[in-house]
Parts: structure tokens; sequence; C-alpha cells
């Protein structure tokens, strides 16, 4: 019976790789009853190798992405990134995380702290966070096409705190300014007393699905530190990265 749910699930993926589908197109696709169809759907979701769109139908995940960049051969993101996170950390002191994006939402891959700091903030790794909340996805978002931007600007844009940025609008004059700046500040408006940068990074296709990011407690980060000078610092950082993961 295992193996007969992997075969079918393989099925569904073989079918989504031709282009989104609903589960009724996914049953007709691959000949298997809807009912079967959405169970083995709602077990590839947990998995992300299947993510629900706006409109309802699925496509193929985050997780399938994350294999097939092992399958090419390059490093990862964390092998090549890392090494580049730790010089910026040593930079200020503060957190340095590389994110990837998750459907509406971006996560967390790796975070890098100072050990000898006296206050640590919260490692945010592998938990979804949605992009207009913080700067990795602001930076991501800014360099999406138009019809992801107005998909996920009509959508819900719930509010972390008393500053969060929730107006469609106002979100959509913010991205512009992100891509002309090459990177973007958010100040306590996913949780109080964190203040964060980042900047986009595109993978080897030359699409923007990462984003380079530092972060630290608002009573001493920025502090006496230049934004401009520490936002273009991050930026040149996540260009870096990026021109050694589309070498490789």
């Amino acid at each position: 019976m295992a193996v007969q749910s992997l075969e079918r699930a393989f099925g569904i993926l073989r079918a989504l790789s031709l282009g989104p589908a609903g589960v009724t197109d996914l049953s007709d696709r691959t000949g298997l009853p809807k009912s079967t169809v959405s169970r083995l759907i709602s077990s590839l979701e947990g998995e992300r190798a299947v993510r629900q769109t706006v409109d309802g139908t699925y496509e193929l995940g985050n997780g399938i992405a994350e294999l097939g960049d092992a399958l090419r051969g390059g490093q990862s993101i964390i092998d090549v990134a890392k090494p580049h996170m730790i010089e910026l950390m040593e930079l200020t002191g503060e957190a340095v995380g590389i994110n990837r994006v998750d459907g509406d939402a971006v996560r967390t891959l790796i975070q890098v702290d100072d050990p000898g700091s006296s206050v640590l903030v919260r490692d945010w790794t592998n938990v979804p966070v949605p992009m207009h909340a913080i700067p990795a996805g602001l930076a991501i978002l800014a360099n999406a096409n138009r019809a992801m931007v107005s998909n996920y600007l009509a959508g819900e844009l719930e509010s972390f705190t008393d500053r969060t940025m929730t107006d469609p609008e106002q979100l959509r004059e913010r991205l512009g300014e992100v891509r002309a700046d090459g990177y973007v500040w958010v100040f306590q408006e996913f949780t109080d007393d964190i203040n964060s940068v980042a900047a986009p990074i595109a993978d080897a296709n030359g699409r923007t699905t990462y984003a380079l990011h530092m972060h630290g407690p608002a009573f001493r980060f920025p502090g006496d530190l230049d934004l401009d000078e520490i936002g273009r610092r991050v930026a040149a950082t996540a260009d870096r990265i990026e021109a050694q993961l589309q070498a490789d």
C-alpha cells in the first residue's frame, strides 16, 4: 500500500510539472479518484512538495525546487552564503540570515549569531512569515512579477504590530523604493523591539527566490550606524552570494 501511495504521489507531481491544476484536473491527468488526489495533495503540502495558489489550484512547491538545486550539483545556497554571512555578522555583531520564498511567505534557512553577544534575538529558522511583514519578504516581492505582486496585495495583509504596513497602495510604493535602493529596512513591523534590513538574491535561474537579512534588538540596532551604509553593505554581500550561485 505504501509503495502504491508513493507511485500515486509521484504521478501527481509529474502532472503538476505540466502546470498548475485543481483537484479535478489532477484526477483527469492521473486517472486517480478525486478523493485520492485530495488526500495525497494534503500530504504533499505538508512536505512543501506542493502548494496552493491564490486561485485555488496547486503547483509544485519549494520542497521540489530545493531537491532540484541539489541535483544540479552546484553548491547549496547555505554552503555559498555562510562565509559571507559570518563576515557580515562580524561587522556589527548582529544576527544574519538567508531566507527563501515559500508561497506567500518567506522562511529563514539558516541564521548566524554572534556567540559573544550579550543579547541574542530569536532564531526564526524554518518559520513561515508573510512577505509584507519583514524586509526579506519585501526584497523578494519587490523583484517578483506583476501578477505575483498584485495577487499578494489583493490578499489578507495581517498586522503584527502597530507599525506593520498593510495598505496595498503604500506597499506597492514601498516595493518601488526597494527596487530602486536594492535593500529595505523594517523597524519593529513584525515583532516589537526588532529592526531588520535585507537585500534580494537571485538564484541560478535568475529568479529572486532568496534574500539576505540582518536583524537585531531595536535598542542597539542600527544604533549609531548609518542606515544607508549598512543597507549597501547587506546589498553588496547579497550581490556576492548571487554571483557565486550563478557561477556554480
